[in-house]
């Protein structure tokens, strides 16, 4: 017998594997597999109240001057001591910002010179903390104060509260069937989504705030809570 005799069976077997396997792959099958039922969608909200943990506080300088140099030398000289009284608080995140210097104009002249910078404190809310409060106040002054909630702690809650969700979608799920009298369910597809949440803030009106002088306690503030949201939707199959 020759090698091609040999060969004629497994070359046989080979093509009618192929041949198999292209009629599995058909429209045909497809339509035949296609799970068939009823499809339901929905979706499950978890929701909690979290106390505000982070504070940030806004405070500028503004000056004014013949020159644009003594403009800058006034600003850079109150920031300078503002972020030296800040040492005592290594644990306060200090940013400056808005830095600019325009001339003033009148009848088309320049008539001096107005500069700004700002200064933006974020730190935790911890008892006492706020007193850094005084601890700016004769070197700037406030702008506005926000409150909100820390990366670390809105992580933890996000994720406690998309596990909770994700039970409520299951149990929903079963019940639906349940509902329907279908002999299961199978959910098909899910979409996590987790709102951003608009920070809490709390406002002075600016001529209070510069009037205070640098001997007075810090104010009462209330940081309040921010509503933290996770919501499933999806769509579950009720099998015929």
């Amino acid at each position: 017998m020759n090698v091609l005799s040999r060969l004629k069976p497994l070359l046989s077997s080979s093509v009618i594997t192929l041949v198999l396997l292209a009629n599995v792959n058909t429209p045909a099958f497809a339509e035949t597999t296609e799970l068939q039922g009823n499809k339901v969608q929905y979706s499950i909200t978890e929701s909690q109240d979290v106390p505000n943990d982070k504070i940030t506080m806004t405070f500028n300088h503004v000056a004014e001057g013949v020159t644009p140099q003594e403009v800058a030398n006034e600003i850079n000289l109150q920031m300078q001591s503002a972020i030296k009284a800040l040492k005592a608080y290594p644990e306060v995140i200090v940013q400056t910002s808005q830095y600019n210097i325009n001339p003033v104009y009148k009848k088309q002249i320049i008539s001096h010179w107005r500069g700004q910078q700002s200064l933006v404190l974020t730190l935790e809310n911890k008892p006492g903390l706020v007193n850094v409060f005084t601890k700016i106040q004769p070197y700037l002054a406030y702008q506005s104060m926000q409150f909100s909630v820390s990366d670390d702690l809105q992580r933890q809650i996000l994720a406690e509260l998309t596990d909770k969700a994700i039970v409520s979608f299951r149990k929903q799920a079963k019940r639906i069937a349940q509902g329907f009298e279908a002999p299961s369910f199978k959910i098909l597809a899910t979409n996590i989504n987790m709102p951003n949440f608009a920070p809490t803030r709390a406002m002075y009106a600016r001529s209070d705030m510069a009037m205070m002088s640098s001997e007075m306690a810090a104010p009462a503030v209330s940081a309040g809570q921010s509503k933290l949201i996770v919501t499933i939707s999806g769509t579950v199959l009720l099998p015929y």
